[in-house]
């Protein structure tokens, strides 16, 4: 079994740098795996498990595995969803226990270190991969080759009650002033403009990613980011966003400091507030919140009128390299690429795939994901381009500001760690 190198992994504000130990598995990819089982205890009950980092998929995946079981009776799937969920799943790579399958973000640079380092099945060139739309693929390779089965993107945006909005007679901003000008008058009506959750680090680290992309552009914050001698406390676009998430804070509900993700969902939900900046992964948590409006989305307004989208491969999974397993472990991952499972998925989590031929109907998100495919107006996360563990280390930095408005603490934070 050969070392693996190390590498860095960040949880919440803490860096932590583990070495891992393991190799690939004897038959090195995929295709040498399916033919090392060729012929091997098929009728044999087997267990594996698959470790799902998405809270919102949950349930459909729960439907999803009782459908592969029944076509597949010799083998039990057993899904794994917990708090924590990144932490959890890095310190299990670490320590050489990885589930045989898990749900991971390919475009982020902790997973191109992690594939680069052994830890996923080289998928290359297998028909689990077949039925994925090519585009899609090219963009997660590590070193030109095949780790992950991606399923679905993401994008970001602001979800509106369309309902209200109508009864009150507010028009969709394209502007940033028309933002501020919907805001102000939501609030003269009684309503609250944005229901926010500060206390969700990682969800405040997609607002202002997003938002800083739309107030200068992709290029001028990706630009500020890679340049070692743009300082923080000069740069024009921190000092946008900074005043941005100001006026996000100030015409958010009061306990936005303390509140978590599903706090502000169900602030949507219930029609106390009119507008909800979030991913489109959260239609299935609003539906369960029990949503009776009519609501959408539009893109994050930006000074051209023209907001532009932010999102990725949102929705992936992997294969353990040394997962005991593999003939098994590819068979689910390959049905969760077929064309029932894939629109099952797409009619009910909503996010649009990655599956040749699979169209999600989702009303809600429209005028934001049909920006996904035209040009100029969709762009990937900022921190795609950064080292591994800065997303996390973002959204508590950019959370704490919001929480404590401590604009020198944010201003140092981002100089040290972009090595400014």
């Amino acid at each position: 079994m050969k070392n693996k190198k190390l590498w860095i992994i960040s949880v919440l504000a803490l860096v932590l740098v583990v070495a891992g130990c393991g190799g690939k598995s004897s038959g090195g990819n995929a295709g040498e795996a399916q033919g090392a089982n060729q012929g091997a205890g098929k009728e044999e009950q087997v267990t594996i498990e698959i470790f799902n980092q998405k809270s919102e998929v949950k349930d459909y995946l729960n439907q999803i595995i009782q459908n592969f079981e029944t076509e597949n009776p010799n083998i039990k799937v057993n899904q794994v969803q917990v708090p924590d969920s990144r932490k959890v799943l890095y310190n299990r790579l670490a320590s050489n226990d990885a589930p045989d399958i898990m749900s991971i973000f390919p475009n982020e640079s902790d997973f191109r270190t992690q594939a680069g380092s052994d830890f996923f099945m080289d998928l290359t060139g297998s028909d689990v991969l077949a039925n994925i739309n090519p585009q899609f693929l090219e963009g997660v390779k590590v070193d030109g080759k095949d780790y992950s089965a991606p399923l679905t993107m993401n994008a970001y945006g602001i979800f509106y009650n369309a309902a209200k909005f109508n009864e009150l007679g507010l028009k969709v901003p394209t502007t940033w002033a028309e933002l501020e000008q919907t805001a102000a008058a939501i609030k003269e009506k009684g309503s609250i403009p944005f229901a926010t959750s500060f206390k969700a680090s990682w969800s405040v680290g997609h607002l202002t990613e997003a938002l800083l992309t739309n107030a200068v552009g992709y290029e001028t914050a990706d630009k500020f980011f890679q340049d070692p001698a743009a300082k923080a406390d000069s740069d024009p676009s921190i000092q946008k966003l900074l005043a941005q998430m100001d006026f996000i804070g100030a015409n958010s509900q009061l306990d936005a400091a303390g509140a978590d993700y599903p706090d502000a969902v169900n602030l949507f939900a219930t029609g106390q507030a009119l507008m909800l900046p979030q991913g489109i992964w959260a239609v299935p948590v609003i539906e369960q919140a029990g949503m009776e409006d009519e609501y959408k989305m539009f893109p994050i307004p930006n000074d051209s009128g023209n907001g532009v989208v932010v999102g990725g491969i949102d929705y992936a999974l992997a294969i353990s390299a040394n997962t005991k397993h593999p003939e098994e472990a590819q068979k689910f991952v390959k049905f969760m690429t077929e064309q029932q499972t894939a629109q099952f998925l797409a009619d009910n989590e909503k996010s649009p795939s990655t599956i040749t031929g699979i169209k999600a109907d989702a009303p809600q998100t429209e005028d934001v994901t049909k920006l996904l495919s035209e040009e100029g107006r969709f762009y990937p996360w900022l921190h795609f381009n950064w080292k591994a563990g800065l997303d996390s280390s973002w959204g508590t930095e950019t959370s704490a500001y919001l929480i404590l408005n401590d604009k020198n603490a944010l201003l140092k934070w981002i100089n040290q760690e972009f090595g400014k």
